[in-house]
């Protein structure tokens, strides 16, 4: 019985994304289409774009982000993909865990408006968290 304690509580909490409600529809592939007073607007995409800032929600809770491979913002920029999970807090807000050049990084993420074709998200990082929820 100590053994299955053990296993239970190191297990991961599930994506569920039915916690996710009338914006489930963020599942699947988006590509950044532009940037505006703090918002990130991304178009609904089949695949991620070589040359672009992207990511993948998928239902499982998996999520790759596509994004800077390294320190330096400066173009020509070099992307990547990483690999992280994601996490609904409510049905706006996701939390995610994802790799980067430099490591591993947990941020929120919330979702401003959503339409079949476009999502407009603001991400929130360290002291933001404290008025997200």
């Amino acid at each position: 019985m100590l053994l299955t304690g053990i296993l239970l509580s190191c297990e991961k909490e599930a994506a569920d994304p039915e916690k996710l409600g009338q914006n489930a529809g963020i599942l699947g592939t988006w590509v950044e289409a532009g940037q505006d007073a703090g918002r990130m607007w991304l178009s609904r995409s089949g695949e991620l774009d070589p040359d672009r800032y992207g990511f993948i929600l998928r239902e499982d809770g998996t999520f790759i982000e596509h994004k800077n491979a390294g320190w330096c913002g400066t173009p020509p920029i070099t992307y990547a993909e990483y690999e992280g999970s994601w996490l609904a807090l409510s049905d706006s807000l996701l939390e995610v865990t994802v790799g980067y050049w430099g490591g591993t990084m947990t941020y929120q993420m919330r979702i401003v408006s959503l339409d079949e074709e476009q999502l407009s998200i603001r991400y929130l990082y360290g002291e933001d968290w404290a008025t997200a929820r």
